[in-house]
């Protein structure tokens, strides 16, 4: 190869190199500044609830030895191809409210894309109840991610998969739909280890009804603990809204009682 040719192939590598790197550089100081924003929220947002942030090293959430993060997403040889980053627990937020000790932590995890890698997030609330008996609840799905309605026998107007999964303290014993009366039963789904004893007042009931568009899509209960993933970064704008649905569903719920 000839000076020109090696001249010329030196210019394409530049040219070439040079908008990937600033292409990184810029995703890399959006990313920094966003975990800076978000840091900055939760620490306000803790300081008005008289709680406080954890850091990394204490994050985990309650819940984790029950469902770890990003469950979905990790088992199998695709997700393990497309892991670049497993997934853990960056903050978590404590406080009290309501009487109620509250954790709720944010997770994080990198995976490659076809344009490189991008970080998926997800956080958990977690509830300290004391001992309550083994129960899923769930909202039925009416319409699909287009607005079209599901068909009645699909298992999302079911409430999905993940309700029908028993959870880990009930791997090996009976796992079963509640019969839930009208008109909770339209919107929502429960399963227990034994639906006799699922603790389900009327009261309860008329929250999940009135609440549907305040409470998680899911709640599990189990091991002295109510908890909920949802996949996106902990928003301290609507976090209590969210919250206080909850805690109003365990202030109905007998047996759960504030640690």
């Amino acid at each position: 190869m000839g000076e020109f040719e090696l001249r010329a192939a030196l210019a394409v590598l530049v040219l070439l190199v040079l908008p990937l790197g600033s292409l990184f550089w810029w995703f890399r100081r959006k990313e920094q500044r966003e975990n800076r924003e978000q840091a900055d929220a939760l620490a306000t947002l803790a300081a008005s609830l008289g709680g406080a942030v954890a850091g990394r090293e204490e994050a985990t959430a309650w819940s984790a030895a029950l469902q770890p993060p990003f469950k979905a997403d990790t088992p199998g040889l695709i997700n393990w191809l497309g892991t670049v980053r497993k997934p853990r627990f960056e903050t978590a937020l404590d406080f009290r409210h309501g009487g109620w000790p509250v954790r709720v932590s944010e997770a994080s995890m990198r995976k490659a894309v076809s344009n490189g890698t991008i970080t998926s997030y997800e956080h958990r609330i977690d509830v300290a109840t004391g001992p309550l008996p083994p129960m899923k609840l769930h909202r039925r799905l009416h319409t699909d991610f287009l607005g079209r309605p599901v068909k009645p026998g699909s298992v999302l107007a079911f409430g999905g998969k993940p309700v029908r999964e028993a959870p880990a303290t009930v791997r090996e014993g009976p796992w079963l739909e509640v019969d839930l009366p009208h008109p909770a039963s339209t919107d929502w789904v429960a399963f227990a280890s034994d639906p006799a004893d699922a603790p389900l007042t009327p009261e309860a009931l008329d929250w999940l009804s009135q609440n549907i568009g305040r409470l998680p899509w899911g709640l599990t209960f189990e091991a002295g603990l109510l908890y909920t993933t949802w996949p996106t970064r902990i928003d301290p704008r609507t976090l209590l809204t969210t919250v206080d649905a909850i805690l109003g569903l365990l202030d109905r719920i007998p047996g759960a009682r504030r640690a």
